[in-house]
């Protein structure tokens, strides 16, 4: 769930998905709208397509029990090395070295050496050879990497490895911040007789897997309300990944309900009862 998403994010959302989806159990009598509803407002909603397959596997195949085996583990949908690394040792405490940027930093400043993944894991195997609590030096070393040994201001004085480090004291200037796209996108609530306008295949690409407002950039769809009553409604500033959009929101009267294969048009009561994106709610809000 951390992955490009805040600590402070999850740890609000956490409580509520916990509630719903206790166990991998509780996932058989849910359908994946279910828990997209729940994970709305974590973004990258590709996690959690892929976090119901791989419970759906783990309930079928294996008896409702995370594999402990790594193979088994990266077959999942969604999980690759660092995953499986990070089940086995912090789940399991068992001997695997879930490998982040923060931990490739530490060791790297150490030895003042670039090193590879599977350098890397040479090294911990070695400094690890009578270590038996795994889970106790996994996330020793996630935390100290991320709180003591930052990228961009290092907290050397504090740092217990400052005497032998060969990288102690040294400056490092802070990274640069990604290039930001600025775009603008109109969006639209098209209303008719208490019902909303929304398409399954939209051209704004961001949701996948969700029914969208429509946007300006479902020309088609927006040129058969073009000669209807049209208001602005309120105009918002939204980040997604690099990209920042200037948003204008425009409600859209019509009397006519354009029957379509694309369209999906919902009663307003309806529409809390499904997974949308926090952009999309903070639009009908």
């Amino acid at each position: 769930m951390l992955q490009q998403t805040t600590v402070s994010t999850v740890q609000n959302k956490l409580p509520t998905i916990l509630r719903e989806f206790p166990d991998f159990q509780s996932f058989k009598s849910k359908k994946i709208d279910d828990f997209l509803k729940c994970w709305s407002g974590l973004g990258y909603y590709n996690r959690a397509i892929n976090f119901y397959k791989s419970v759906s596997i783990i309930n079928k195949n294996f008896k409702g029990i995370l594999p402990k085996d790594k193979n088994e583990l990266l077959n999942l949908p969604g999980i690759g090395e660092y995953t499986a690394n990070a089940i086995i040792a912090i789940g399991y405490n068992k001997r695997a070295f879930p490998i982040d940027v923060n931990i490739k930093r530490l060791i790297s400043r150490l030895i003042n050496k670039s090193v590879t993944n599977l350098q890397l894991s040479d090294i911990l195997k070695e400094i690890t050879f009578k270590k038996r609590n795994f889970r106790k030096f996994a996330e020793s070393m996630m935390d100290y990497s991320s709180s003591i040994c930052k990228k961009s201001f290092p907290q050397c004085k504090d740092c217990i490895f400052q005497s032998y480090c060969k990288s102690a004291y040294q400056s490092f200037n802070p990274l640069l911040k990604k290039n930001v796209v600025s775009k603008n996108i109109n969006f639209y609530l098209i209303e008719t007789k208490n019902k909303v306008c929304f398409i399954k295949k939209p051209k704004f690409q961001f949701y996948k897997n969700f029914i969208h407002l429509p946007s300006s950039l479902d020309i088609e769809l927006i040129s058969k309300y073009k000669k209807n009553k049209k208001e602005l409604k309120v105009s918002f500033e939204y980040s997604i990944t690099k990209y920042k959009f200037k948003i204008n929101v425009y409600k859209i009267f019509s009397k006519v309900i354009i029957d379509d294969l694309d369209i999906v048009w919902l009663k307003k009561g309806e529409i809390a009862q499904i997974p949308i994106p926090t952009l999309f709610k903070k639009i009908l809000n």
